[in-house]
């Protein structure tokens, strides 16, 4: 082990012939990490809500606080985490943060009350997520790379959601042949096993081996009328903001505006997609199905769109996408039948296509200097929600057994995000915009 390390770090120039970039070897460690331990805490409940509900006797309310919770738990825990990594490196959030994450979900397999479920999965394997698994290896990798930096934090948050998309079917169909007891067991106790070998070779920053971020040659300090530095090769115009150069800007606050009312809306879809089917008329032995192809569906949504960064105007193709998520909700609304899930899938993959180039753009935007923090900014606005608005869905549902009101306030939510998202130009540099 210590000498295929040593022949990993040996590689630091990545135009030498047979020479491979350390930060590839760290965003390959992400993705394996990003895509299993994603995959198992994030949609993990999902695959086995029916037989908690039944077992325990939870309701449609209580089911969704319980993800809710465990989501916005984590969203909220990502602004600590991102300011720990800017300051102090991400290496060490990501050991301990995969596992408490794993430990966690594992506990999740000797819950025996509603009140034990939200103790071990919104709270202890929802603070592990967030400090150490997303977005945290995000803000590692995005230290990693100026050149390819879409490319890569593309293909990082493609990682998880194809583990999402992957390892739901799969716990759902172990917990109906072994239990999900054993399943969650099994699944959080291999989360814990991944992260060791990850959090060995992944490093913080490049810096930490003494190399310069991907593409990056040497790097001349520059001052913008605010003081930020320009950083870069001959002919780049990208800023290094700091968090509080970063706070003042309007692509900032659209940024976040727009990532908020995309994942709010997202949240009360997707985790009441399967009531929302049964509600439509969908036959409940397929709304898992089509739960499955919802998350397999995001992961060419999430890259497309991330490739798509490197050619076309982010704030464009960001507002654009949300359009067409709230058209689909509308028609969700409208129709009955198997149709409603279709559009549920197209509404679903859009908006994660939307996260993932949300968070291209803050790097693309403000750099590497305080991406972390600026992301631990944006997923609190929308985390505080995680535990109140999902459940507030299901609850409305408890009390009129109609999702009406539900789906129109989404529907309404998300045509704000677009048009928030048309206001997140590329910030000035030395008095001028650069082109966006």
């Amino acid at each position: 082990m210590r000498g295929l390390y040593h022949r990993l770090i040996s590689a630091r120039d990545p135009d030498a012939p047979g020479g491979v970039f350390y930060g590839w070897w760290v965003l390959a460690a992400a993705v394996v990490l990003g895509f299993f331990a994603f995959g198992v805490v994030i949609p993990g409940y999902l695959a086995f809500s029916v037989h908690i509900r039944d077992e325990l006797g939870l309701t449609s309310g209580q089911s969704a606080f319980v993800v809710g919770a465990a989501w916005g738990v984590g969203d909220v825990t990502s602004l600590v985490a991102g300011w720990l990594a800017d300051r102090y490196g991400a290496r060490r959030l990501i050991l301990a943060g995969g596992l408490l994450s794993g430990l966690g979900f594992a506990a999740l397999g000797f819950a025996d009350s509603f009140w034990s479920i939200v103790a071990v999965y919104s709270v202890a394997a929802s603070l592990g997520r967030g400090l150490g698994i997303f977005p945290t290896l995000m803000t590692v990798v995005n230290q990693w790379f100026e050149q390819r930096k879409a490319l890569a934090l593309a293909v990082i948050n493609t990682a998880v959601v194809a583990g999402a998309a992957a390892i739901l079917p799969a716990l759902s169909i172990a917990s109906e042949q072994i239990g999900w007891r054993p399943t969650a067991i099994f699944a959080g106790l291999m989360v814990c096993a991944l992260t060791i070998p990850a959090a060995a070779i992944i490093r913080s920053r490049p810096e930490d081996l003494g190399l310069q971020p991907y593409g990056l040659g040497v790097i001349e300090p520059a001052t913008s009328r605010r003081g930020s530095r320009l950083a870069g090769t001959a002919g780049s115009r990208r800023l290094e903001y700091s968090a509080t150069q970063a706070l003042v800007t309007l692509s900032f606050w659209a940024l976040t505006v727009g990532a908020a009312l995309r994942t709010v809306p997202s949240d009360v879809l997707v985790i009441n997609q399967i009531p929302i089917l049964i509600w439509k008329g969908v036959a409940e032995e397929r709304t898992s199905i089509y739960l499955s192809i919802t998350y397999f569906a995001t992961i060419p949504a999430r890259f497309g769109m991330g490739l798509a960064a490197t050619w076309a105007s982010p704030r464009w193709l960001l507002s654009g996408a949300m359009a067409l998520v709230a058209l689909c909700s509308v028609a969700a609304l409208l129709l009955d039948g198997d149709e409603v899930a279709w559009f549920l899938i197209v509404s679903s993959a859009t908006g994660q296509g939307v996260s993932a180039l949300a968070w291209i753009t803050v790097g693309e935007y403000f750099g590497r200097r305080s991406f972390g923090t600026l992301v631990g900014v944006m997923t609190l606005f929308y985390g505080v929600s995680g535990p109140i608005v999902p459940a507030a869905a299901g609850w409305v549902f408890d009390r009129t057994g109609s999702f009406v009101p539900v789906l129109v306030a989404v529907g309404v939510l998300q045509m704000i995000s677009a048009a928030a998202f048309l206001l997140a130009k590329r910030p000035v540099v030395d008095g001028s915009p650069t082109p966006s």
